[in-house]
C-alpha cells in the first residue's frame, strides 16, 4: 500500500544533515579540527558583539593559527 510506511519518514537535504550533525561533530572533533556550528553557538551566547565570519573564514582562521608556526611537535 502506497503511504503505509508506518513511522519511516523521509529525510531530504536539510533533514539528512541535521540527523548526521551529531556525527560529523564527533569525527571533528576526533581529527582535531574546530566545529563551526558549536562556534556559533558559542559566539551567540557569550560574545554576541562579535561578528559572526562565514564558514570558510572560520577554518581558513583555523588552518592559519594551526599551521603558523611550523611543526607543532618536537619530534
Amino acid at each position: 500500500m502506497p503511504g503505509s510506511r508506518g513511522a519511516r519518514t523521509r529525510l531530504d537535504g536539510a533533514g539528512l544533515q541535521e540527523a548526521l550533525r551529531p556525527l560529523l561533530s564527533a569525527i571533528r572533533k576526533i581529527a582535531g579540527m574546530p566545529d563551526y556550528p558549536a562556534y556559533l553557538e558559542h559566539l551567540r551566547r557569550c560574545h554576541p558583539e562579535r561578528a559572526v565570519p562565514s564558514e570558510r573564514e572560520f577554518y581558513e582562521e583555523f588552518v592559519r593559527s594551526r599551521y603558523a608556526d611550523g611543526p607543532t611537535r618536537c619530534c
